[in-house]
C-alpha cells in the first residue's frame, strides 16, 4: 500500500483544482472549496500558489450571498503552450495548442519521411517558422509531443520499429531535441494512442468508463482506453491488430508475415491490388474507380469494408467496451463507405453486445496533433512544481 506524504498530498490537492479551473472556470474559491470539499481556507492557500505561478487569472466578480462579492477565476489561456506533431509517410502536421485546450496554430507541410534525423530537422525548422509567424515567445512552450506509426517506447523515446517508414530502434526523441532551435522536452507515442488522448478528452461521457479507438489507414490498429488510462500493454504493443494473421497463406506484410489484417485493408496494401489492373496511386483513386461502376475496385473496397466490420466486432467481443470510435483515412475519406460500415456494424450486432455506441471521429486530421499536445500539457501539469 502506497503511503501517501504530504508534499504528495499537497501536489495532488493542487493538481485537482487546477483542473477543476481548467474545466469550470470563471468559478470563485468558495465554489471549487465546496467541489472538491476541502476547507475555503485550503482552496484560497492553492489558488494564490495558482496565481503565484501565473496559470490562473481573475476575471471579474460574483455575489455569493450576504452581498459579498467573490473575485471568478479562469485559466490564463496562453500560460502554457503545448506543440503537437503528426508524422505521416508523405506529410507533417504541426499544431500549437493554449493551456485550455485551444488550437492557436495548425499547418500540414508536405514532407517524404526518409531518414530520422532529415524528418527531425524539417520538423524543427517548421516548428521554429510557426513560432516566429504566430509571434509565439520559446518561454511559454513546455514540449513537443510526436505521434508516429509503429513500435514506440515511449519512456525511452524510441522507435523500436516503424515499417512504414522503415525506422527499427531509433532514438528519435534525443534526435529531435538536438535539432530544434528551442530548449523543450520531446515526448513520442504511438500515433493512435495520441489521438485516443484527444477523442478521450472530447467524447466520452462521464457515464461511459471505456472506448476503444480503431484505426484504418496507412495500417490497422486499435487503442483501449478504460477510466481515462490507454491500456498499453508489457511493450506498449497493445492493440497492433493489424498484425494478426487472418489467413497464413496471404499477402506479404511488412511486418514480416504473411496474411496480416491490415493486408485487406490498409491503403498500400489496397493500391497494390489495384494497381493489377490499372496504374493507381491512392485510395481516393480506387474510390473514384468505384463510384464510376468499376467492378475490381467495388471488389477491392467491399472486402475492405468487410475485413473492417470483422476487426470492430472482434475488438467489441475482445474488450466489451461502452463505445467504439473508428478513424482513419479509409472511414473518413468517403461518406459512402463510412455508412456502409456503420449499417453493416448494427447488422452484426448480437444480443450480448448491442449495448456499446459506434462513432466516428471527432478530432479528425487534428486528433493526433491534439492528443500529441494534450499529452505534453498533461505531462507539465503532473511534474509542475509549485510554491
Amino acid at each position: 500500500m502506497k503511503i501517501k506524504d504530504q508534499e504528495f498530498i499537497k501536489k495532488e490537492n493542487i493538481g485537482t483544482v487546477l483542473n477543476l479551473i481548467l474545466k469550470e472556470g470563471p468559478i470563485s474559491r468558495a465554489r471549487i472549496a465546496e467541489k472538491v470539499t476541502m476547507s475555503f481556507t485550503s482552496a484560497s492557500r492553492i489558488v494564490a500558489s495558482l496565481l503565484e505561478s501565473n496559470l490562473i487569472e481573475k476575471v471579474g466578480y460574483t455575489n455569493e450571498g450576504s452581498g459579498r462579492k467573490a473575485s471568478l477565476l479562469r485559466p490564463k489561456r496562453n500560460a502554457v503552450i503545448s506543440i503537437g506533431v503528426e508524422i505521416d509517410k508523405d506529410k507533417i502536421r504541426i499544431a500549437f495548442m493554449d493551456f485550455v485546450g485551444g488550437l492557436i496554430a495548425m499547418e500540414e507541410f508536405n514532407f517524404i519521411v526518409t531518414t530520422p534525423e532529415e524528418a527531425a530537422k524539417f520538423i524543427g525548422n517548421c516548428i521554429y517558422f510557426m513560432m516566429e509567424e504566430n509571434l509565439i515567445p520559446s518561454q511559454q512552450i513546455v514540449g513537443v509531443g510526436v505521434g508516429l506509426p509503429g513500435l514506440i517506447n515511449p519512456e525511452k523515446g524510441e522507435v523500436l520499429l516503424s515499417a512504414q517508414f522503415g525506422w527499427e530502434e531509433i532514438p528519435f526523441r534525443k534526435i529531435l531535441e538536438q535539432e530544434m532551435k528551442i530548449s523543450a522536452p520531446v515526448h513520442i507515442d504511438n500515433e493512435l494512442k495520441m489521438k485516443a488522448i484527444a477523442e478521450n478528452e472530447l467524447i466520452l461521457d462521464r457515464k461511459e468508463k471505456s472506448m476503444v479507438l480503431a484505426g484504418f489507414g496507412s495500417g490497422v490498429g486499435s487503442v483501449l482506453v478504460s477510466n481515462g488510462e490507454i491500456y498499453r500493454g508489457k511493450d506498449n504493443f497493445s492493440g497492433e491488430i493489424g498484425h494478426t494473421i487472418v489467413d497464413p497463406n496471404g499477402v506479404y506484410c511488412t511486418c514480416g508475415n504473411f496474411g496480416c489484417l491490415q493486408t485487406y485493408i490498409a491503403e498500400q496494401f489496397l493500391v497494390v491490388e489495384a494497381s493489377k489492373v490499372k496504374p493507381i496511386k491512392s485510395l481516393n483513386e480506387i474510390i473514384k474507380e468505384m463510384e464510376k461502376g468499376e467492378r475490381w475496385a467495388i471488389r477491392i473496397i467491399d472486402r475492405a469494408i468487410l475485413y473492417t466490420v470483422i476487426t470492430i466486432n472482434n475488438l467489441v467481443n475482445i474488450h466489451n467496451p461502452d463505445i467504439v470510435v473508428i478513424s482513419g483515412k479509409f472511414v473518413e475519406s468517403n461518406h459512402q463507405i463510412r455508412n456502409r460500415i456503420i449499417e453493416r456494424c448494427k447488422e452484426e450486432m448480437t444480443n450480448y453486445n448491442r449495448q456499446y455506441h459506434l462513432y466516428t471521429t471527432e478530432t479528425g486530421s487534428k486528433g493526433v496533433v491534439s492528443g500529441a499536445a494534450l499529452k505534453v500539457k498533461n505531462y507539465f501539469l503532473e511534474n509542475k512544481v509549485f510554491n
